[in-house]
């Protein structure tokens, strides 16, 4: 997992310059500075290479977060957006092996294909459930 707090494009140019991209590798990302359009930049979402992106955000916010650009970056990204303004509370449990997340208003895919999405290339030993 990783967790960026308010990180926008600023943060995560500097943490891809100091890692090199390939240390940022997660399966669950969530999303810097609760969704603006100047977080998840494409250089940064393809070295961390999310399964799931989780998005912090209230609903009806004054700052319209998420915003529709980083939207359609995680969906070209194929990634699977989950957010607190529509989901409700996001819970992830991991032992380190799997992975169970859930949300308090039940999470936007059904369970087929959330499965499909964490069973990527090379991370076949990490499940998701609802």
């Amino acid at each position: 997992m990783l967790l960026p707090g308010d990180a926008e494009k600023e943060a995560e140019h500097e943490m891809l310059a100091q890692s090199g991209g390939s240390e940022l590798r997660a399966d669950v990302l969530k999303v810097g500075h609760h969704g603006s359009k100047n977080s998840t930049t494409d250089d940064f979402l393809a070295a961390v290479q999310p399964q799931v992106a989780i998005i912090s955000a209230g609903e009806d916010n004054p700052y319209a977060h998420p915003s529709r650009e980083l939207l359609q970056r995680l969906e070209n990204a194929g990634v699977r957006v989950l957010r607190t303004d529509r989901d409700g509370a996001i819970h992830v449990l991991t032992d380190g092996h799997t992975l169970e997340i859930s949300c308090f208003a039940g999470c936007a895919l059904p369970a087929g294909d959330a499965l499909r999405q964490a069973q990527a290339p090379n991370h076949d030993k990490n499940s998701e459930h609802q």
